[in-house]
C-alpha cells in the first residue's frame, strides 16, 4: 500500500473531487451575484438621474438659460450629467 498524497481536496474513491462537484454551483452563484450587482448599479444610476432632474427642475428659467438648458431638455441633460465622464474645466 502506497500512502495517499495530500492534495488539499476531498475525493471519492473513484477520483471525483468535491471541487468538481461544487464548481457549477459556485459558477452559478458568481453569475447571479454579477447580475444582482449590475441591477443595483443601474438602480443607483437611475436614482442619480432622477435626483439631477429634480435639481434642474427646481432651477429658475433664468438659471437654466445661463446654463444653456431648455426646460424641455432637462431629462436628456440630467442623464448626460450623470452618465458621461467629466474631464474638468
Amino acid at each position: 500500500n502506497r500512502p495517499m498524497k495530500y492534495d488539499n481536496t476531498l475525493s471519492a474513491p473513484h477520483g471525483f473531487s468535491l471541487r468538481d462537484a461544487t464548481a457549477p454551483v459556485f459558477g452559478a452563484l458568481g453569475t447571479a451575484a454579477g447580475k444582482v450587482g449590475s441591477l443595483l448599479a443601474r438602480g443607483v444610476t437611475q436614482m442619480q438621474i432622477s435626483r439631477m432632474q429634480s435639481v434642474l427642475n427646481s432651477m429658475s428659467d433664468a438659471q437654466l438659460e445661463r446654463a444653456g438648458i431648455d426646460r424641455n431638455q432637462i431629462p436628456q441633460h440630467a442623464q448626460a450629467l450623470v452618465t458621461e465622464e467629466y474631464d474638468g474645466l
